[in-house]
């Protein structure tokens, strides 16, 4: 006799549909698969952690308002991290945010000169990549933290794979200009 799991993954466009019926389960299980997602992208975008967690609490919001219109032309994830892009360039155009700069990621070397040499480098990094043009930084952040690859990246910047590509090429030369003017 097979046992078939009661705890089947569903799509998430059937959890959307659920969501439309007023399912608050379905909405907690979309939340639980793409919030980090989202919030990642929101953090990388605006370097802060109150911001993006409001730009996340916006965007889901946006899903749960609009779950009974939506239908799936893309992955949900693609079309959450949409709204979120949309939400921080709104934001961008609203205010200019001073910048927080939290610690940064600090990979391998472990001696105390190395872990300097390394932080060094990462705020160089950050602060060169918050320089760069929204369209840019977007495209950067969605290829380069999310690990998105250019098509899912296009999708979410509404562009075509060739507009994405000129822009990481553009914001990649823009990079090496402006780490090699401060190194």
């Amino acid at each position: 006799m097979i046992f078939r799991s009661r705890h089947i993954r569903r799509s998430d466009a059937d959890l959307v549909a659920r969501v439309a019926d007023g399912d608050e389960g379905a909405f907690r299980e979309l939340l639980k698969r793409h919030q980090d997602a989202v919030y990642g992208f929101a953090w990388r975008m605006l370097r802060d952690p109150q911001e993006a967690e409001d730009i996340t609490q916006e965007a889901f919001l946006r899903l749960y308002q609009a779950a009974g219109r939506y239908r799936p032309k893309a992955s949900l994830r693609t079309f959450l991290l949409r709204i979120a892009k949309n939400l921080c360039i709104d934001y961008y155009r609203k205010k200019r945010p001073e910048r927080i700069d939290p610690f940064p990621d600090i990979p391998g070397s472990e001696t105390p000169l190395g872990l300097l040499e390394n932080a060094i480098d990462a705020d160089r990094l950050e602060k060169a990549i918050d320089g760069l043009p929204v369209n840019q930084r977007t495209a950067i952040v969605l290829r380069h933290t999310q690990q998105l690859p250019y098509q899912r990246i296009a999708d979410v910047m509404d562009l075509s794979v060739g507009a994405v590509e000129s822009l990481l090429v553009r914001a990649r030369r823009r990079l090496r200009e402006v780490l090699r003017e401060d190194g």
